[in-house]
């Protein structure tokens, strides 16, 4: 038993691509203190038990016996709510033109790529998550990006990105998944990793952030955007704006999206920022701002709205660097 905690930790850290000083910060202890589990030299303080078991989201048992889950299956019921959003997304894409938010655009009355410049692409290898109909991976494309890869759990939505890329004859890696997975995308190759309003789909954000530290190489990009978590909790009632849920809780939310099943967490922005730090990202920009409202915007009942927007921005945009 007490070889194996060392072991273990050395495993998990190897997994999650942690350096021995990111987790040594983490649990406030020496770099010297983590070679020396990991070579079976001493034994980690008791104290620290939970604490590493809550970074590597692992069971403390775990720790002891080396039992792991394994990165290549997921959980039955992550498995489930990605199938139904599997389904529901081809259904969406086949039903009309659906594309979401596509580059230059970032989000919903946000600013766009061409103001904000999170993007580094010109000879770069560039992935993109949740790609959907290739819009945006043509538009990276035009930035003279090296190679162009993407990954969507929608088949019919890569269809329209293949098509899409070879009218305009751009040559791209695309795969046929679900981002808590990885299906066969090379680790340690990218310069820039990017998602425009799709990585808030995963059902796993810890593991995605730990696949998508992989895909990079040391001192690449991830840039990301996606609704502001605070924006499901605002209901419109009788011309107010007023709290209506927790913004504490972090749910599954089952929605109707053009009459399709979707689903989705509602992750708050501190676990978007916590999953990149403990998987080794260095946040170098986080932007919360709404572009130019009209004066004379008029309060509605939309989700997305010009009004609610002068209140509260809908869109947050993340650049974060693996060191």
């Amino acid at each position: 038993m007490e070889s194996k905690i060392g072991q273990t930790i050395k495993k998990l850290r190897l997994d999650h691509d942690v350096s021995q000083e990111i987790l040594a910060k983490a649990l406030n202890v020496s770099t010297q203190a983590i070679s020396k589990w990991e070579n079976q030299k001493a034994l980690p303080d008791i104290m620290l038990l939970p604490v590493l078991a809550s970074f590597f989201d692992v069971s403390i048992d775990a720790l002891f016996s080396g039992v792991i889950y394994d990165e290549n299956r997921l959980s039955a019921n992550v498995d489930e709510l990605l199938q139904i959003n599997r389904y529901g997304w081809d259904r969406i894409s086949k039903g009309g033109s659906w594309s979401g938010v596509t580059l230059p655009q970032w989000g919903v009355w946000a600013p766009n790529e061409e103001e904000l410049h999170m993007l580094d692409v010109d000879g770069k290898k560039v992935l993109e998550i949740a790609c959907g109909a290739g819009k945006s991976l043509l538009y990276v494309s035009e930035k003279n990006a090296k190679e162009v890869w993407g990954l969507d759990i929608s088949q019919v939505q890569l269809e329209k990105a293949r098509k899409l890329l070879a009218e305009h004859k751009v040559t791209a890696q695309l795969f046929h998944s679900p981002m808590e997975l990885n299906p066969g995308i090379p680790e340690h190759y990218f310069d820039c990793v990017y998602s425009v309003y799709g990585i808030g789909w995963t059902q796993d954000l810890d593991k995605t952030v730990s696949l998508i530290a992989r895909y990079l190489k040391t001192n690449g990009i991830f840039v990301f955007s996606w609704d502001n978590p605070m924006l499901p909790c605002i209901d419109t009632i009788n011309g107010q704006y007023v709290l209506n849920q927790s913004y504490l809780e972090e749910p599954v939310r089952y929605k109707k999206k053009r009459g399709e099943d979707i689903v989705l967490k509602k992750w708050k922005l501190s676990s978007y920022i916590n999953a990149l730090a403990r998987h080794g990202f260095k946040i170098e920009q986080l932007v919360e701002k709404s572009s130019q409202n009209s004066d004379y915007a008029v309060f509605d009942h939309q989700y997305y709205s010009e009004h609610k927007a002068q209140y509260l921005h809908h869109s947050f945009v993340i650049r974060a660097r693996k060191m």
